[in-house]
This record gives structure tokens, C-alpha cells and sequence, in this order.
């Protein structure tokens, strides 16, 4: 095995007191290198837009107010940077180091004597959040001594300044941003005043705990802009108690995130994990839409919550958000991108739709359609989600949270150094297997998440008998682990349905959502390529419904394994096909340029029986992953018997 051990920083200090010791701690980005199609994946991300977004987009050029420039000086470079770093250091990328090195070394050296940094003419304290992420990420991947410094200068100027000019408007929603990184800097140096600070920004970010742990404000819709149902504010925000618990160390802080979590998705939730906001909260239809900066905070939250609470539910979620969500509204090529997604999209074009108050370019793929905020923040995506598939544990082991091909290097019981090869095509498989490589026995803990739906996963360790694995929990193995141990983990993917809006019915294998495969046209409406504008127009039917065993809905369907394309998420290429029978419902159009209303029917069809091949979500242009057991056509399924009525 390649040698990954280790970065600069070779580990994170665990929490100091009195910051209540959380049950996992971040392996220092760079620790966990994608491997496999992983590797792949993010290659393939490197090639495209974030490889070359300061080449061809003014707001994060060289004239960026963050370069020193006279250009945009608010958000943009720091989201672009809050991606670009993690990528760079992740696949150790001297090409992506050198770009991301000069919006570093602006950034510090732009302080000023009293503490403050950044563009002089945008006092906001918002884009410094996402700055203060990008530098601590630096921090852990080169040791650079200069961050440490910087963030000591930056705080005590906050702090000082804060009474005066508190948070306000996307600060005071997203103070949770801030917290992370006082705590982390607080864990490096023990400087006291740095829990005031935290407190001080705490009180001033908004009470989102108390917010949506009530159903009724989930369910509220306050208007244009309002900043708390904003859905990028909602996914950054659900976290901010528990970010705060290892200080506040009241349960109501660590409880309150699942709870807002569930109310949005009973309110708003979509079949591929998330909750729709197309700008604003938009309810539970299929056509509503999702933001992709919504997708990106929310993955990141989702990977907070892991380490803050140890709820291993957090961990079913990301998967379900990141191999579904994610994926879903870019290129395969990731060089371009949607601003909104919709599960059950029919078309991708230039039209006027039922958003909350988005405009008519929001779905089409491009550079920049709608708001530039996504171009920017798409970058975290994937190198965070690597980043945090493996952490430590508050007993010096290791956990596996998210699953797929990587190789992990970490210190563990006494300063030792583990690496771990995990080889797997997960999650378009369901076998996973764990190498060890180690210079000496040790023991130590080490957890593996088993997802709800892995009923009758079974891991092995060498050639040892078989463990049946209880699901939706963590399994532990303490033992003294040896170089050439292996881990053996299978996770039976079965077919399940679940019904959503209006009994509307969503097909999955694994964590994967599946979506009718249809044929596309492509029509470039601007831009040049390979950073074009597109609309996308389907080129066979669409609206099908599904004919559904109730009973026993895995018999509905013939699982087809195919080869692994070098772009991961090619919809010409699905790794995984799902076969099943189908008639097409001729009543079923486009209403206001979308896929109209259907419910669960019944509903009647005289069209024949035919072989349809639902394919990953995150692979399909279209498609439906919600139908009337018929439908990205996202994947809502209409259900329908032999004689050709939906139910």
C-alpha cells in the first residue's frame, strides 16, 4: 500500500476542558485520499469547473477583493476557497496547491494591526466565517505557523468588536461557522478568552434549535427573503446547538438538530434526502426545487453532527445526500452545474416554473445560472465528504462513517500509525472490505456505521466466522489489530419503496435513489464549452407508471450490474440498472413547464406493458425519482396492477 502517513498535522487535539469531549474528532484534512472511483470522482471535479473557475468567472479571477483585486468582495472567494483547499490537499494536487496558495497567502497577509483581514471596502462578517474554515483547513494539511497567529490576532479583534457591531442578516443565521473554528482553535491553544467569544457569538446567531423543533414554523412560508426560511440558512443552521453542546453541555443542544431535521423533511423533504428550497422552503412536491448551495451545507453539517453527537442516523443521511443529491445536479463532467434540482424533472429549460421566487434559468445546467452563490460553493462537496469518511475516536480508535473506496491514515491508541485501504465500489455495491497496515500490534477500537436499511449485514475479520450485525447502530471491535488484517462487511442492498407526497412512491437500493432512464437532447443556450449553458429536452417518454408488487416490491425488479465508468455518475453507463415493467399514463404532461400533478391514483392506462430501467438518481439528467407506482424522473413511482390501473 502507498505510504499516506502521514501530512503535516498528524492528528487533532481532542477537545479541551472544560468543552465536553465530543464522541469523534476529524482526521487532518489530507488523512483520507480517495481511492478507486472516488478518486475518479473527484478527478474528474479537478478537470472542470474547480479546476478552472478563476480562469473563466470575473468573481473568483484575479480581481477577486480577495486576490487584492477591485472585483467581488463578499462571499465568492471564500466560498470558491473553502472547496478548492480541501480538493487540492485531498487528491495532493500540486497543480490546485499553487491556486489555492495565492488566496491564502492574500488572505494572511491582508491583517491589519487591529486584527481585522479581508477586503477593506466589505466589513461583513459573514464571508470571514467561511474564511476562518479555509485557513483552519490549511492549517491541517501544512502545519503553515502563520495561521495560528492570524486566527489569535482575528479573534481577540472579534471579540472586542462584537458588542458594538454584532451579527447580522447572513452572519447571524450561520454563526455556527464561527463557533467551529474558535473551538478548534481553542483546542490548539487553551486561550480562555476564545470561550467568550464563542458564548458571545452563540447568543447573537440565531435560536434556529428553537425555530424548527416546531412543526408549525417548519411548515411557515415567510415571504420573499426572509432570511430563516432560506434553505441554504436551514441547512447551515440546524447545526449550530450542537456545534455549541461541547460548551453549553445542555442535552436540549444535542437533541434539537434531528428534530429540526425531521420536521423540515415532513414539511418539505424530497425522496434524495434533503428538503426543497428553490431560494425558500417549498413543500413536499417533486417539482419543488432544491438549491445546490443547500446540498453542499447541508453535507457539511451532516458531517459535524457526526462528530459532535455520534448519532449514527447523520451518517444514513449524508450517504443518502451525497450519492443522491449531490451528484445529481452537475454534468457528469462537473463543468456545469443547476442552480435547482427537482426530483421529478421532466425538462431542463429556460421557463418560468412554481418556485418560490427563483428565476427562469434556475434549472438549466451552466456556469452561472441564477445567483453565482453555487458556482462558487459547489467546491466542498466531495473533498469534505472524503475528508470526513473516517474519523478518530474519543477513545484513540477509529470510525467509519461514510463508505466508499479510500485509503485512511491515522494515529491511534498510543501514538501509533494506522493505515486502512478500504476497497469497495459502495454504494453501487454492497460488499466493502477494510485492509490494515500497521507496524506493530496494537489494540485498539475501531466502529463501522451499519445503515438502517442493511438488515442482515454480516463483517467477518480474516478468516474468522462470520458477526450478524444489528442495523442502524455502530458495531465495535476491540481487539489488537496486526499488519494483513482484513475486514470483511457486507451490507445486503434491498430494494425498498417509500411513499412521500401525496402517495407518491420512491424506489432505492442501498443508499441510492433510482430514476426512470431516458433518453436527453442537449441544446446549448450560451456560454462556451466545455463551461456552457444547456437545456436538456427529453428525447423518449417520460411519464410511466410503475407496475408494483406491494407485497414484495424487490420481486418487481432484476438488479443489473454493468461496468464502472471512469466518470462515475455517466447515465449512458450506470454502474447499476434496475429492470422493471411499466405503462406509460398519457395524462401525465408538462403543467407550468414542470412534470404535472399525479397522485397515487388510481389511474387508468391502456397503454402496454413495457421494460423500464430506473438508473442511480445521481447519474439521471432526468428522470423521475418520485412516481406514481410510475416516475428523474426522479423517482416517484405510481403503483398499478396487471390491468392497468395506478393505485
Amino acid at each position: 500500500m502507498e505510504d499516506v502517513c502521514m501530512p503535516r498535522l498528524q492528528k487533532l487535539p481532542p477537545n479541551h476542558r472544560p468543552l465536553k469531549e465530543t464522541p469523534f474528532r476529524h482526521l487532518p484534512l489530507g488523512n483520507v485520499r480517495p481511492r478507486g472511483w472516488l478518486l475518479n470522482q473527484l478527478e474528474v471535479q479537478a478537470a472542470g469547473l474547480t479546476g478552472h473557475l478563476d480562469e473563466i468567472w470575473p468573481d473568483c479571477g484575479l480581481n477577486s477583493g480577495w486576490l487584492g483585486g477591485t472585483g467581488e468582495s463578499w462571499e465568492r472567494g471564500p466560498y470558491y476557497c473553502d472547496g478548492l483547499i480541501p480538493l487540492a490537499y485531498v487528491l495532493d494536487d500540486p497543480y490546485l496547491i499553487a491556486k489555492a496558495q495565492r488566496w491564502v497567502d492574500w488572505t494572511l497577509n491582508s491583517q491589519q494591526p487591529n486584527g481585522q483581514f479581508g477586503p477593506k471596502n466589505n466589513l461583513d462578517w459573514w464571508p470571514r466565517m467561511v474564511m476562518l474554515k479555509v485557513v483552519a483547513n490549511y492549517y491541517e494539511a501544512t502545519g503553515d505557523g502563520r495561521v495560528l497567529d492570524f486566527l489569535d490576532k482575528y479573534f481577540r479583534y472579534q471579540l472586542e468588536k462584537l458588542q458594538a457591531r454584532p451579527l447580522d442578516k447572513w452572519g447571524q443565521a450561520r454563526g455556527a461557522e464561527n463557533i467551529l473554528v474558535i473551538h478548534w482553535f481553542y483546542n490548539i491553544t487553551g486561550h480562555d478568552y476564545l470561550l467568550d467569544l464563542a458564548s458571545l457569538v452563540f447568543k447573537q446567531t440565531t435560536d434556529w434549535a428553537s425555530l424548527y423543533t416546531n412543526l408549525e414554523n417548519a411548515e411557515r412560508v415567510r415571504g420573499e427573503f426572509a432570511l430563516l426560511d432560506h434553505i441554504v440558512n436551514t441547512t447551515m443552521g440546524i447545526k449550530t446547538s450542537a456545534v455549541f453542546y461541547p460548551q453549553s453541555q445542555q442535552a436540549e443542544h444535542l437533541d434539537a438538530p434531528m428534530r429540526c431535521i425531521e420536521n423540515l423533511m415532513e414539511r418539505h423533504g424530497q425522496p434524495n434526502g434533503v428538503w426543497s428550497g428553490d431560494e425558500h422552503l417549498n413543500g413536499t412536491a417533486p417539482t419543488a426545487g432544491t438549491e445546490l448551495c443547500a446540498v453542499a451545507e447541508y453535507m457539511f453539517s451532516l458531517q459535524e453532527l457526526i462528530r459532535v453527537t455520534g448519532n449514527p442516523e447523520y451518517g444514513d443521511i449524508l450517504e443518502m445526500v451525497a450519492y443522491n443529491a449531490f451528484p445529481a445536479t452537475f454534468t457528469p463532467d462537473m463543468c456545469a452545474h443547476q442552480y435547482d434540482q427537482q426530483v421529478n424533472q421532466a425538462i431542463a429549460n429556460v421557463a418560468k416554473r412554481d418556485w418560490s421566487n427563483n428565476g427562469d434559468w434556475s434549472n438549466i445546467y451552466g456556469l452561472e445560472p441564477e445567483f453565482g452563490c453555487c458556482t462558487a460553493n459547489l467546491h466542498q462537496g466531495w473533498p469534505k465528504l472524503v475528508k470526513s469518511m473516517a474519523m478518530n475516536t474519543a477513545d484513540k480508535g477509529l470510525a467509519f462513517h461514510v463508505y466508499g473506496p479510500c485509503e485512511i491514515s491515522a494515529i491511534v491508541a498510543d501514538d501509533i500509525c494506522v493505515r486502512v485501504r478500504q476497497v469497495t465500489s459502495y454504494p453501487f455495491d454492497e460488499h466493502l472490505e477494510f485492509e490494515f497496515s500497521i507496524g506493530q500490534d496494537t489494540e485498539f477500537p475501531v466502529m463501522f456505521r451499519i445503515p438502517k436499511w442493511a438488515k442482515g449485514a454480516q463483517l467477518r475479520i480474516n478468516n474468522e466466522e462470520s458477526q450478524h450485525l444489528s442495523h442502524g447502530d455502530y458495531v465495535t471491535i476491540e481487539r489488537s489489530w496486526k499488519d494483513g488484517d482484513v475486514v470483511n462487511l457486507h451490507l445486503p442492498m434491498g430494494i425498498r419503496v417509500s411513499e412521500g407526497h401525496e402517495g407518491l412512491i420512491s424506489v432505492y437500493r442501498g443508499p441510492l435513489l433510482y430514476g426512470l432512464q431516458i433518453t436527453e437532447k442537449w441544446v446549448k443556450v450560451g456560454g462556451q464549452e466545455p463551461f456552457a449553458d444547456w437545456e436538456v429536452y427529453p428525447a423518449s417518454h417520460w411519464n410511466y407508471g410503475l407496475i408494483l408488487d406491494t407485497e414484495n416490491p424487490e420481486n418487481s425488479f432484476t438488479v443489473q450490474k454493468g461496468d464502472y465508468s471512469r466518470v462515475p455518475f455517466d447515465p449512458h453507463k450506470a454502474p447499476v440498472t434496475l429492470l422493471a415493467r411499466g405503462r406509460r399514463i398519457p395524462g401525465w404532461g408538462l403543467i407550468n413547464n414542470s412534470a404535472g400533478h399525479i397522485d397515487q391514483g388510481p389511474h387508468h392506462t391502456e397503454e402496454a406493458i413495457e421494460e423500464i430501467a430506473l438508473i442511480p438518481y445521481g447519474t439521471d439528467y432526468r428522470g423521475l425519482g418520485s412516481r406514481s407506482a410510475n416516475g428523474r424522473n426522479g423517482c416517484s413511482v405510481q403503483r398499478e396492477d396487471e390491468g392497468g390501473r395506478f393505485q
